[in-house]
């Protein structure tokens, strides 16, 4: 019995400091699987890579784009400027040209008038009713209430008489 206890204890110490072996085919087995995990991860940076120089291609096009529309919409811009410059100046000279027209108008001597304007054409008297109005008068005969105050001289057009005799033309 001692024999097998000795036995037992050497074989342990013996043991005790050794390393076990694995078996030949587990090594190559891993390696394998090893060697093919590492080719698919190789595989999916080519195909990253790939898709980020894709994208780097495209940005770069857009961004060609981008400049490209923005130097149409500076240009197109430009030329909206001009044109508003252009039909400024252009509205500027027209009314200046009216002005001075009107100013040359106003300023023409007016002519002197007889006691009563001359009326062409037939003219009409009316005598003024109670309750007329020089907008009703002018509306019954088809004239401007100014044509009829103009060709009476009439200074204050709310002030009728009634009896009060207006020339009117027809």
């Amino acid at each position: 019995m001692m024999k097998k206890i000795c036995f037992t204890l050497l074989t342990a110490g013996l043991l005790t400091g050794c390393e076990t072996m694995p078996f030949p085919l587990q090594t190559r087995a891993d390696r394998a699987a090893m060697g093919e995990d590492q080719l698919i991860a190789q595989e999916n940076q080519r195909r990253a890579a790939g898709r980020l120089e894709s994208l780097e291609l495209q940005m770069n096009q857009m961004s060609r784009d981008l400049e490209a529309l923005k130097g149409q919409l500076d240009r197109r811009c430009a030329a909206i400027e001009q044109k508003n410059e252009a039909d400024k100046r252009e509205m500027v000279s027209r009314l200046s040209g009216e002005l001075n027209k009107l100013m040359k108008q106003a300023s023409a001597p007016v002519p002197q008038s007889s006691s009563r304007p001359a009326v062409s054409g037939k003219a009409v008297e009316h005598t003024v009713q109670s309750g007329e109005t020089l907008y009703i008068i002018a509306k019954a005969y088809g004239v401007s209430a100014k044509t009829i105050t103009d060709n009476n001289k009439i200074a204050d057009p709310g002030r009728l008489s009634v009896g009060q005799k207006l020339i009117i033309p027809q």
